[in-house]
């Protein structure tokens, strides 16, 4: 596919170019002034780099820098750290790579995204980063700080790193300019992206009560949650429903599974998600009748205490503290909450958080909104890295480790409880694919036909399943148990034995092509829609100044994008 490359504004495209990038690791070269200079750079590397394999060590030992990704989802182990960690100790060990931390930022605020921003500002990359956002990743290419991949990977990745070109063609397309690769695709499939409703256990069994299946009973139970004492501490100190202050954009704390109840499909990453209607429109799932419900929804149950008062202060960072304390019944979120951040409870308390299918509006068919396989996050290089082939030889040995899966005590040293994060790149290939498998393996008993990443998987889950004694891995079996677990009722089994069939899982109509009003403009909408959201919630302001919101998004460039995504997405 030949994208339609947008601009950066030319002002800040002349700072850029004027600045320059600075090299990778401590060497300082000019960033090249094109796309077709990546290329060249890839290519002498590759040419002048020694003739060896996908998995050969370097006689001298060689340096790269990468972003880290911090999160409070981090486990660490044995005194590991970012810079220090089993995973530096194997690629050097494996390859003779030295890893160097370039800087380190929360991904679960914005400091991450703040942090890409200044080094897009100034071109001080790492050699090696992970990012979602395609505004920022053609902002970078069009500044020429991106390498083009194709021939090194092509020449130094293992056969199984390659295979994923052709198994997953979309994800590779979408981070491809011009039919070259400019970066290593987190390959999975986006269905565990809809939201759930995750419910505490114990609250559910203090009251009696049972697991909501419409929206109404949503809102029954979260009044008991906030009113019936259900942690039983005889204080009056819980609310039945989480929000976060971002109200539809953030990973956790959203009310975007009560806008999926509503019938609009939604992603929770802000204004950035577009659907076509049954009008054969297409629309924004925050300027219809859907989103009007779902604010006059909440805005009762904030007039009615269920909803803390101090959500507009709280974001998935500090709302943690709240988390373990046991403030919260019920919180709508994706599949993985059992890694984060009801992990939290679970290894204080033993509390069990369970995820379950969103609540329905009887005589409305629910939709769930998930991301194109175009736009998942991307590993990028730095277009001045000295040695790419590295880069490629790290995502090789991690492909063998995590994924083939030689034996179970690498799977547990190097993927499990989070480790896959210390490595600087790997095959973003998460148990979701592999769920179907293990559904069929739960139903014979029988692991043998699991390929080599999933039998720890299978394992995991049937410990926690059976009550048998954890090894250092219990707390990744409870994780994984309410992700793929048959007997549990995991998020992937919901997700694929009950959204997929029932046509609820709709994927966001603009993948890698972005109208330019969008990504001049985004920043902003998403500001207009918090505040106008936040004060119809609160009673600030009354429910019809929703009118007024969509008025104003529509004037201030919303239609212009709507009239470009139906040029940029034709309807068949």
């Amino acid at each position: 596919m030949k994208h339609n490359l947008k601009r950066i504004t030319s002002a800040a495209l002349t700072v850029l170019l004027m600045i320059g990038v600075a090299a990778c690791g401590d060497n300082a070269s000019q960033a090249p002034a094109s796309s077709a200079s990546d290329a060249t750079t890839a290519e002498q590397s590759a040419a002048t780099a020694t003739a060896d394999g996908p998995f050969e060590p370097y006689a001298e030992p060689v340096t790269i820098s990468w972003g880290v990704q911090a999160s409070q989802v981090q486990q660490f182990f044995d005194g590991d750290t970012y810079d220090d960690n089993r995973w530096s100790k194997l690629i050097k060990e494996k390859l003779n790579i030295d890893l160097k931390v370039a800087f380190s930022a929360d991904i679960s605020t914005d400091a991450y995204r703040d942090k890409l921003n200044a080094l897009l500002a100034s071109g001080d990359l790492p050699d090696v980063f992970r990012w979602a956002d395609r505004n920022f990743m053609t902002q970078a290419h069009n500044a020429g700080y991106l390498m083009d991949i194709t021939d090194v990977l092509n020449q130094y990745a293992s056969d199984n790193v390659k295979s994923y070109q052709s198994r997953f063609p979309d994800s590779f397309e979408g981070a491809s300019y011009d039919g070259r690769l400019y970066g290593f695709p987190y390959m999975n499939d986006n269905f565990h992206q809809a939201p759930f409703l995750w419910i505490r256990d114990d609250w559910l069994a203090n009251l009696g009560a049972q697991v909501p299946k419409t929206l109404d009973e949503m809102v029954a139970l979260a009044k008991r949650f906030t009113f019936e004492d259900p942690d039983k501490n005889g204080v009056d100190d819980t609310y039945g429903l989480a929000l976060d202050k971002h109200i539809m954009v953030n990973n956790y704390g959203t009310a975007s599974g009560i806008l999926s109840a509503f019938g609009e499909p939604n992603y929770n990453q802000g204004m950035s998600f577009f659907y076509r209607g049954e009008d054969g429109k297409v629309k924004s799932p925050y300027t219809g009748e859907g989103m009007r419900n779902t604010l006059e929804l909440l805005r009762g149950l904030y007039a009615d205490g269920v909803i803390d008062p101090e959500f507009i202060t709280k974001d998935t960072g500090n709302m943690e503290p709240d988390i373990l304390s046991g403030k919260y019944g019920m919180m709508y979120h994706m599949n993985w909450g059992t890694w984060h951040p009801f992990n939290l409870t679970f290894q204080d308390s033993g509390v069990v958080t369970k995820p379950y299918a969103i609540p329905t509006q009887p005589g409305t068919d629910y939709k769930a909104g998930i991301l194109s396989s175009k736009t998942g996050d991307v590993f990028m290089i730095n277009a001045n890295c000295e040695n790419p082939e590295a880069i490629i030889k790290i995502l090789n040995l991690y492909e063998e480790v995590c994924v083939q899966v030689q034996n179970d005590e690498d799977y547990i040293t190097y993927w499990d409880n989070e480790q896959y994060r210390l490595s600087p790149i790997y095959v973003g290939i998460p148990t979701e694919l592999h769920a179907e498998e293990l559904f069929e393996a739960f139903e014979t008993g029988n692991r043998d036909a699991l390929a080599g990443s999933v039998k720890p998987l299978y394992d995991q889950i049937k410990s926690f399943e059976d009550g048998t004694e954890f090894t250092s891995s219990g707390y990744g079996a409870w994780g994984q148990m309410f992700l793929d677990g048959d007997k549990g009722g995991g998020s992937c089994t919901i997700a694929l034995r009950t959204y997929r069939p029932d046509g609820a899982l709709v994927d966001n109509l603009m993948s890698v092509d972005q109208p330019e009003i969008f990504m001049q403009n985004s920043s902003v909408w998403e500001s207009m829609m918090q505040q106008a959201f936040t004060d119809i919630i609160r009673g600030d302001r009354p429910l019809e100044y929703f009118d007024t919101f969509v008025s104003e998004w529509l004037a201030a460039g919303g239609q212009e994008c709507l009239d470009e995504l139906e040029r940029l997405y034709p309807a068949n």
